[in-house]
């Protein structure tokens, strides 16, 4: 569920309480992630000349509609994602499942928020 523009909505991950390890190490995924995605977002807008649509990783046909070169730039950055969570130990059930618990629940949210303003500082 990495997406390029703006989150979406998944919807089928129960609630689960996450250790605070399980949200450190999705913060820091997170954190790796929005990296790729501003750089892809921004070659992508260059491509196109105008704000890009919504992107979705797991939805080709948002990545079909782009020009080929944006499309390669895409592609890539899904790869990318995909390869930054596994490499932190999180499968894409997993990411998504977290994602989706901070979308629904305000405490968890902020829970993710405070450890990513933990690991931005210096």
């Amino acid at each position: 569920m990495y997406c390029l523009s703006r989150p979406s909505t998944y919807s089928t991950a129960a609630p689960f309480n996450f250790s605070d390890e399980e949200v450190t190490n999705y913060a820091q995924t997170v954190l790796k992630i929005e990296d790729q995605r501003q750089r892809a977002y921004k070659d992508i807008e260059a491509i196109m000349d105008t704000q890009p649509p919504e992107i979705a990783c797991d939805q080709p046909e948002s990545i079909k509609q782009l020009p080929n070169d944006a499309q390669e730039i895409a592609v890539e950055f899904c790869n990318q994602s995909k390869k930054i969570a596994a490499d932190s130990g999180l499968s894409s059930d997993d990411f998504n499942a977290i994602t989706e618990n901070a979308q629904k629940d305000a405490t968890f949210k902020k829970r993710i928020q405070n450890a990513m303003i933990r690991i931005r500082r210096p």
